[in-house]
């Protein structure tokens, strides 16, 4: 039971399938070293080798891995930050110099720098002894190393520093916008002030206005408006591209008052449309038609999303639900000319239905008609 704890706790430590690899190319390499190392004649000219080797190998490891963080240090935008309080760029800022110069370095002196590493192999070799086997191993070390370190610090700062440093901006920001660090910033609680902001134009809208609207959100929710109220802010909401409260607002308005039945069609679009939630905004749909089986934009609407669906996926997946797609589409299309002709002109000007005849829907659909 222990020996089991401390192997749990061990996987739980080396969860980073990338240092892994490294280890275990380490663990190989290091064994391959201390059996080349006993070709020696005396336990002191062993000692030194295998030591000299093992300690090229974490110089030329760490060399890499040195280049490899400077090439994969992540990137920051102080701006989103408020300007009394500054992140200090100075590391970036070095990595971005050096990364140049070694770039720089590299283009000019390419034909140099090979001349320059045989000359260090060849020197470090003889230093050594005079076996020409160690300039292969002392290559080969140098190499495998190199490009090891680059590789996985490469590899490191792109994504778990990367994820480090994403955590550690949210919280930054979080303590910035607190109201401990922000004593005079004037704090929306009440839907008074807000309702004035929603009745005024969009576009005129000062950024303080808008940002009093998201802390409103923030802190209230979008279900404590009038239905008319929560129509218009999640209008407000879409002009500010947070699709997914938008249609959460779209959606309470349809609860509140259920002959908002076009609020819920433009949470559905939103869903289907940007946040690619078909299985979701399609379900919303069939049951607003079992609701009401005569108001054809929700079959109209249906059939953009499973057409939308369909053009997503035919490409990347091949499955019979995926094949079945566009033909939903055009039975739901079908189906809403035949409760309301008016849709023709939407559906031919609707990219959402490319690749669909409408002549053929819309004459097929006359034709049930008149049977």
């Amino acid at each position: 039971m222990g020996m089991s704890k401390n192997m749990n706790g061990y996987i739980k430590i080396c969860n980073n399938k990338y240092l892994n690899y490294t280890c275990l190319i380490l663990i190989v390499t290091s064994v391959l070293i201390i059996i080349y190392s006993l070709n020696t004649t005396n336990g002191a000219e062993y000692s030194r080798t295998l030591s000299s080797l093992i300690l090229l190998q974490f110089l030329s490891f760490f060399a890499g891995s040195f280049l490899g963080f400077l090439f994969g240090f992540p990137s920051h935008n102080n701006n989103q930050f408020l300007e009394k309080y500054q992140r200090n760029s100075s590391l970036k800022e070095i990595t971005s110099w050096l990364t140049k110069i070694i770039v720089g370095i590299t283009l000019i002196e390419f034909k140099d720098i090979f001349h320059y590493l045989k000359y260090i192999i060849y020197h470090l070799s003889n230093s050594l002894s005079n076996d020409d086997s160690h300039t292969v191993i002392i290559a080969a070390i140098i190499g495998t190393y190199f490009i090891l370190g680059f590789i996985v610090f490469f590899i490191l700062s792109v994504t778990t520093i990367f994820e480090e440093l994403v955590v550690n901006d949210k919280n930054i920001e979080a303590i910035l916008t607190s109201e401990a660090m922000n004593p005079n910033e004037v704090y929306i609680d009440n839907a008074d002030s807000v309702n004035s902001h929603l009745n005024s134009d969009f576009s005129k809208m000062k950024p303080q206005e808008k940002q009093e609207i998201l802390k409103y959100v923030a802190k209230n929710g979008v279900d404590k408006m009038e239905p008319l109220m929560t129509k218009r802010l999640a209008k407000f909401l879409y002009a500010m591209e947070e699709y997914e409260l938008a249609a959460k607002a779209y959606e309470n308005a349809y609860i509140k008052d259920n002959n908002e039945k076009i609020s819920l069609l433009n949470a559905c679009y939103i869903k289907s449309k940007l946040l690619k939630d078909f299985d979701n905004s399609n379900k919303k749909l069939r049951d607003l038609i079992n609701v009401d089986p005569s108001f054809a934009p929700a079959y109209y609407n249906l059939a953009c999303n499973y057409n939308r669906e369909y053009l997503e996926f035919k490409d990347a997946i091949k499955t019979d639900y995926i094949k079945t797609l566009k033909s939903k589409a055009e039975d739901n299309l079908t189906k809403a000319f035949k409760l309301d002709k008016g849709l023709y002109s939407e559906a031919k000007k609707d990219e959402a239905l490319a690749g669909i005849d409408i002549e053929v829907i819309f004459a097929k659909s006359k034709d049930q008609n008149n049977s």
